[in-house]
């Protein structure tokens, strides 16, 4: 039965709740008498916070229900506290009862307006609590640390679950400043009664050693599963020192040092166990000074463990007579505490790289190879030394052992082995140059190896990037290895994968060929080419599209020369029939740019009028609003390069369309771009897309008074002339690079607030309030302005070079707009809310301009 009223209140609301009012005076009898079994007990302490939850998630705001549950808060602690005091209860039993309680009180202590009457009985459950954990230790370490369990404790009913769910507890007091009270002057003895639950256990041991992706996953990702007592301890650490920071910081200094002592201890007399106190201690260390200035950790509380943490981590993760695991957890802490070690122990960054190469060597631990390879890189960079550098490449042999863990690696340590060969060749590009012939050869293995991992995929396109760019002969020896697996996967048999990966790495290659390219990299053209006409895969013909784009622009005539003009205007011709999909196209539009750009004198007008036609088809089938953008922007570019020619042509075109009753009609292909591009302008929002639409149609509107037919244009269809629907355009635009500017403003002014930090802070503060954050809202469509900076030392895709190459890109759109409308605000006087908008906005540009 008790069960039963359990589910109802979890699966049902309040009201279910209030109904069930009348039983819990009985179930409070049951949960607290002595006579029931433990089982039973835990089931209606259960139910009854079940109810109370139920109540209070409904209804917050009723001081009637508020005022009711804390006047049962005292027989529900009563219950809790018995729980954690059973008498001749098997350890089972009392680990159960224990855990439901401390649950059950963390619970409770997560509603703000039960936290004054839960801090005169928490306390209740609290010590008791204490003791049953205090009991449980020595248990904990022979079944748990010292032997391999098998994950039991960490499964339902475990004693990890119970140290997890109180340090749960413990962290939902800290976040209320009543219960908080009852924690402050006990920092240290509660970590004292938990630090020993903390060590590593045989089975993490075990299962550490089988699968380093794990070790790697658990230092990288807060969330992953397992390990219960660590997670939450991270969590607990982190929150008593940001809320008793002073108190807290000097009882880990403490622990941190005498365990550190204790394990060094054990460790010379032989102990095989004693590893595991140095383990937790650095452990410890690495999370609380992990987020501390290194002002704070030369002068603050955690100041006296610093020097003997950074000497044990130094020492012994070069000492391979000591377990791999905390091999592992040196190298661990060094690399998560990288940047203080290079201020406080420069000197010794030297002999922490050469113990890291060491410690990479296939003949050591998979585990210590991976946690080594992290620290390795880490200080790679912070040596000059271009010399030493390259002797620790080479003659101490950390290429060969990267090499030896990509081949045994996979998950997690192949991605941080091929990011970290990324770093290593973009810092010493010569000591890459001497090993081309087995560095080629690996990274073909591992093309070959991960092909269905597109993450994998991506990292090795750009390692190919990388070392393609560290000299002619590394290029060569990858262009000599790569390419005949780039023809094997155009080949008409191979699989639709194998052939878009093939296309993508042809074109890191192409994009770092040495021009002319050679024969044996332009041989990939012609199946390409060949592959593209017969795909319908839209990544596919993406791809293709930002290769070609990259083939034209580097080599436009080798690409005449050669007579593939035709077959790129076929392929251009089937990305604009009626064949495709959208998505399939959406790159058309910069492809049709280039080639006007590169081979337009080799165009007849009848091609070039036959090319505006497929693309005013395309566009009137075009549904993806982003195709539809991209497709404007193509007019409107040429319109800046020949506006009357342009119009003529589209004047002439006839485009196959549907009036609102779906029945078939035609209409002026004019017509129909600027019913959708005058539709769209508020959507057009990247960069050089606004510049180049925009300034266009300042040219239409000027255009406009000396042509009577384009001024009556769409006037059937709005009942407004169309130099009023641009000029609204014109100055819808201006306002939002208005608004856009002035997020900028207030984006910078927030920047040089946050800059400003205490130099000192309270060890209790308690104000919450973070400092003012900026919110996705508020940063739309900043994001062009700041990737000038972002990619000042990377490049992008052909598609995005075309664009940044535009002159157009640089325009000062805002300028430009706020004088063509101060030029022709007369044209708008006929519309008086217009000219408002016009005014406001032409006034608040140029204050700010």
């Amino acid at each position: 039965a008790v069960e039963c009223i359990h589910v109802l209140l979890e699966e049902s609301g309040p009201a279910v709740a209030r109904a069930l009012g009348p039983l819990q005076e009985p179930m409070l009898r049951l949960a607290a008498s002595n006579e029931a079994p433990p089982v039973l007990r835990r089931r209606c302490l259960s139910a009854l916070v079940s109810g109370v939850g139920e109540l209070l998630a409904g209804e917050q705001g009723d001081a009637s229900i508020v005022e009711g549950v804390c006047a049962q808060l005292p027989a529900l602690m009563a219950v809790a506290a018995g729980l954690c005091q059973g008498e001749g209860w098997s350890d089972t039993d009392r680990v159960a009862c224990a855990f439901t309680a401390v649950r059950a009180a963390t619970t409770l202590s997560r509603f703000r307006p039960l936290e004054a009457a839960l801090a005169a009985s928490l306390d209740g459950v609290l010590r008791p609590a204490c003791l049953v954990v205090q009991h449980l230790s020595p248990a904990y370490e022979a079944s748990v640390i010292d032997v391999d369990d098998g994950g039991a404790s960490e499964e339902e009913g475990g004693i990890a679950a119970l140290i997890a769910q109180l340090m749960e507890l413990l962290q939902a007091m800290l976040a209320r400043a009543k219960l908080r009270s009852l924690l402050k002057g006990h920092v240290n003895q509660l970590l004292q009664l938990l630090v020993p639950f903390m060590r590593v256990t045989e089975a993490q041991v075990r299962a550490w050693h089988a699968d380093p992706n794990e070790f790697l996953a658990h230092e990288e990702d807060e969330h992953v599963r397992g390990c219960q007592v660590r997670l939450s301890s991270e969590g607990l650490v982190a929150e008593l020192a940001g809320r008793y920071k002073r108190e807290a910081l000097r009882a880990l200094a403490g622990i941190i040092s005498e365990l550190l002592s204790r394990g060094d201890s054990g460790i010379a007399a032989g102990d095989g166990k004693s590893w595991k106190l140095s383990e937790v201690a650095l452990f410890l260390f690495g999370h609380a000074a992990a987020e501390a200035p290194t002002k704070t950790l030369q002068q603050g509380e955690l100041s006296p463990a610093v020097p003997q943490a950074f000497a044990v981590a130094g020492r012994l993760c070069g000492d391979r007579t000591v377990p791999e695991l905390l091999r592992a957890r040196c190298f661990a802490l060094l690399k998560r505490l990288g940047d203080a070690v290079c201020i406080l122990s420069k000197a010794d960054v030297p002999a922490l790289l050469q113990a890291a190469a060491a410690g990479l060597a296939q003949s050591e631990p998979l585990v210590v190879r991976v946690s080594a390879c992290r620290a390795f890189c880490r200080f790679f960079t912070a040596v000059d030394d271009k010399a030493f550098k390259e002797s620790l490449l080479l003659e101490r042999g950390v290429l060969a052992s990267l090499g030896a863990l990509l081949r045994d690696s996979d998950d997690e340590v192949l991605h941080l082995t091929l990011e970290s060969l990324c770093l290593l060749i973009k810092q010493c590009p010569s000591a890459m140059a001497s090993a081309e012939g087995s560095l080629a050869q690996l990274v073909l293995e591992i093309w070959r190896r991960s092909a269905s991992d597109p993450l994998v995929h991506l990292q090795v396109l750009d390692l190919v990037s990388c070392a393609a760019s560290c000299g002619d002969n590394l290029r060569s020896s990858l262009e000599a290895h790569l390419v005949p697996a780039v023809l094997e996967d155009l080949r008409p048999e191979a699989e639709l994968h194998a052939a878009a990966s093939a296309i993508e790495l042809f074109g890191v290659l192409v994009k770092r060929a040495s021009l002319p390219i050679g024969p044996h990299l332009w041989g990939c053209v012609e199946p390409l080419l060949t592959a593209v006409m017969r795909s319908e895969e839209s990544g596919l013909l993406q791809s293709s599209c930002d290769v070609l784009c990259c083939l034209a622009k580097r080599a436009p005539a080798q690409l005449g020369d050669g007579g593939y003009v035709a077959p790129l205007l076929r392929f251009v011709e089937r990305l604009l029939g009626p064949d495709l999909d959208d998505d399939a196209c959406l790159f058309v539009g910069p492809f049709v740019m280039l080639l006007l750009s590169q081979f337009g004198s080799l165009l007849s007008s009848e091609l070039r009028a036959g090319l505006l036609r497929a693309l005013v088809l395309r566009l009137a089938r075009a549904e993806r609003p982003y195709l539809q953008q991209e497709l404007v922007v193509v007019f409107a570019r040429l319109m800046h390069e020949d506006l009357p020619g342009v119009l003529a042509v589209l004047w002439e075109l006839q485009v196959p369309a549907a009036d609102k009753a779906g029945s078939p009609q035609t209409r002026c292909g004019l017509e129909l771009l600027l019913s959708v591009w005058l539709s769209c302008t508020k959507e057009i929002r990247a960069r050089r897309a606004r510049n180049v639409t925009v300034s266009a149609l300042c040219l239409l509107h000027t255009r406009c008074s000396e042509d009577e037919r384009l001024r009556s244009l769409l006037t059937a269809q709005s009942g407004e002339v169309l130099p009023v629907r641009l000029a609204d355009a014109i100055v819808a635009a201006l306002e939002f690079e208005n608004e856009r500017c002035k997020k900028l403003r207030e984006c910078g002014s927030r920047q040089d607030c946050e800059s400003e930090e205490d130099s000192e802070e309270d060890e209790d503060d308690d104000s919450g309030a973070g400092r003012g954050v900026a919110l996705l809202s508020d940063l739309v469509d900043l994001e062009d302005d700041e990737d000038e900076v972002s990619n000042a030392d990377d490049e992008g895709d052909a598609i995005q070079e075309l664009e940044r190459a535009d002159p157009l890109y640089s325009l000062d759109l805002r300028k430009v707009a706020t004088e063509y409308l101060v030029a022709n605000a007369a044209s708008v006087a006929s519309c008086p809310p217009l000219a408002q908008r016009l005014s406001a906005a032409v006034t608040e540009a140029r204050a700010n301009l």
